[in-house]
């Protein structure tokens, strides 16, 4: 396999930053400010130590200093020692300040990281949302999981976070540099000759090597998810096949691959802060070897190496956060790529509008020649289709796996849309614009019936909010779904959880709760989607009995069931077979 193209090499930072909403732009000017008052602080905090270091090396230069000089005289201190002590005192205080400074700016940097981290994390599952259930099966839970979560708060930390840290770290500095330049132009050259070269052989070298990092990490961690969400979801597979060693395996395979791939990046980041450290040495070494050899004073000396001493204390982490946060900002900038391919340059997803409308539906549903391919160029599910289906009508449908049975139910949902022909609801055709009103008639009951761990009452009412469930419709609804012995048994009713997947339903209940939902939502049209298949016979006989006498209580709803079992289909009005197309 080819390795994958760093396609985010040539992604500008202008097309990073307009990717900020327009609404967060306005609080970027503010966040900016931020930044450069944290590196003003971290300045500062620097410039503090000076005075310090000049007390204790050389008291008669510190007396010499204007404003040391002066504070000594204004103060009248009786000894140098309590002038020290005054000095250490006021800079604990300074700093004490700056770094009660430093959390509030911080902390208001990182609310609006984590503001733009809601708003692409919303705008990612928004968007997925609104593209359908053919780009849902078309992608694997655990990807599409990963983009909404790890790929939007890599891009907020580290993509947009870092390039706010590096600004930082940048501005300091600078600053830092210009001081030296105005104390002893020496010093300047000597921090240029120590970080500059450690600085470029990150940059170039280690660059695309961190991109494909960050690319590789991403992958194996979706891989990793992957493996946990199938292993939990087919655990009863697992186990009657005697799996488990090699579900394990592969869990550590993947597992180690990951830790590998971090473990590079680690080692990077751990080399280059060794490396400036090696460097400082270095540095320090040459300037006492030049300054003997020129016969500089020694007092003049180990002032200039004690003011360099104090800038590398912070020069060196800071060249460490820089070159690690460039390093960091490569291993994510993929996930910049993600967002820009995914939410584009608009501010705005797209729902079809929520409306309690129902199209009217008082005589037929009619399939038009319909064709419908899964791919443009694929074989046809359905080929030039046609179907009548008169309202209040019963009707089995049948036929081979794969023949489209569940996509005639997919598209008379309005989740596909098909090739050629159409589907009408008395003659009127199903379109994107009334596709909400249409599938507000609807209820669908599949084999797995969807069941959140939400309370029973929120299961059966799905999709109203807990304050506006109706007591009485939701009653009526449990009773015409024979649920009443199952909530009279519950511990708390309809306000019991019913479990992960429901799992604390047994599998007809969870039918039952279909039926129910069907029922509340007041549907006219009914779809059942071998939503008996995986029962044992008398749970099925049951759950095929309280369809029957729904249907028989209530001729004006419209039944659509797919089955293989024949008795399952006995009562319908008639049955579909539909055979596997040919072109």
């Amino acid at each position: 396999m080819q390795p994958e193209a760093d396609t985010t090499a040539k992604l500008p930072l202008r097309t990073i930053l307009r990717l900020i909403p327009r609404q967060s732009r306005r609080g970027a000017a503010g966040v900016i400010l931020a930044t450069v008052a944290l590196a003003l602080l971290d300045f500062a905090g620097v410039a503090a130590l000076v005075p310090l270091l000049l007390v204790v090396l050389d008291e008669t230069a510190a007396l010499r200093t204007p404003g040391l000089g002066w504070f000594y005289q204004a103060a009248h201190f009786d000894s140098f020692g309590h002038f020290v002590v005054a000095i250490c005192l006021l800079v604990i205080a300074f700093i004490v300040v700056k770094s009660l400074l430093t959390v509030l700016i911080s902390d208001r940097v990182y609310r609006y990281l984590m503001g733009l981290y809601r708003y692409y994390s919303t705008r990612m599952f928004d968007t997925y949302l609104s593209r359908g259930l053919l780009f849902i099966r078309g992608h694997h839970t655990s990807a599409l999981i990963n983009d909404i979560n790890g790929i939007c708060i890599r891009f907020t930390d580290g993509v947009l976070g870092l390039l706010l840290n590096m600004a930082t770290e940048v501005i300091l500095l600078l600053l830092i540099a210009a001081t030296l330049l105005w104390y002893d132009p020496r010093l300047v050259l000597l921090a240029a000759v120590v970080f500059l070269p450690l600085s470029l052989l990150y940059t170039l070298v280690f660059r695309r090597r961190m991109n494909r990092n960050g690319r590789e990490e991403n992958r194996l961690f979706v891989a990793q998810n992957k493996t946990l969400y199938e292993t939990l979801r087919g655990y009863a597979d697992i186990e009657i096949n005697n799996a488990e060693r090699y579900v394990s395996d592969r869990f550590r395979d993947g597992l180690d691959r990951l830790t590998s791939c971090r473990r590079q990046a680690m080692l990077i980041r751990t080399a280059a802060g060794r490396m400036s450290e090696l460097s400082l040495i270095l540095g320090v070494a040459v300037m006492i070897v030049i300054g003997l050899a020129t016969g500089e004073e020694m007092a003049s000396l180990k002032i200039a190496l004690g003011v360099f001493a104090v800038a590398a204390y912070k020069i060196i982490p800071s060249v460490n956060r820089l070159i690690n946060s460039w390093i960091e900002y490569r291993r994510n900038l993929f996930a910049a790529e993600k967002i820009a391919d995914t939410l584009g340059h608009t501010d705005t997803v797209r729902f079809t509008p929520p409306t309690h409308e129902r199209l009217p539906f008082r005589t037929a549903i009619d399939f038009e020649h319909v064709t419908f391919r899964y791919e443009p160029e694929g074989r046809a599910v359905l080929n030039d289709f046609s179907l009548h289906i008169a309202k209040g009508e019963r009707i089995g449908i049948r036929g081979r796996s794969g023949a489209g049975k569940s996509t005639l139910l997919n598209i008379l949902c309005g989740f596909f849309t098909p090739n050629a022909g159409r589907l009408t609801i008395d003659g009127v055709p199903l379109t994107p614009d009334n596709r909400r009103a249409w599938q507000n008639n609807i209820a669908y009951v599949s084999q797995e019936v969807f069941l959140p761990d939400i309370p029973l009452a929120e299961n059966i009412a799905f999709g109203v909010p807990p304050e506006a469930i109706d007591p009485e419709r939701l009653r009526r609804a449990i009773e015409a779904a024979s649920l009443t012995e199952l909530v009279d048994s519950l511990p708390e009713g309809t306000a019991t959880v019913t479990g992960e997947a429901g799992c604390r339903l047994s599998g007809g209940q969870r039918q039952r709760v279909g039926i129910a939902r069907a029922l509340y939502k007041e549907a006219s049209v009914l779809l059942f989607d071998e939503a008996t298949s995986s029962l044992d016979s008398r749970t099925e006989r049951d759950i095929v009995e309280a369809i029957e006498h729904l249907s028989t209580t209530r001729r004006e709803l419209t039944l659509l069931i797919i089955s293989h079992r024949e008795r399952t289909l006995d009562f319908c009005d008639r049955i579909i077979e539909i055979a596997e197309p040919h072109e």
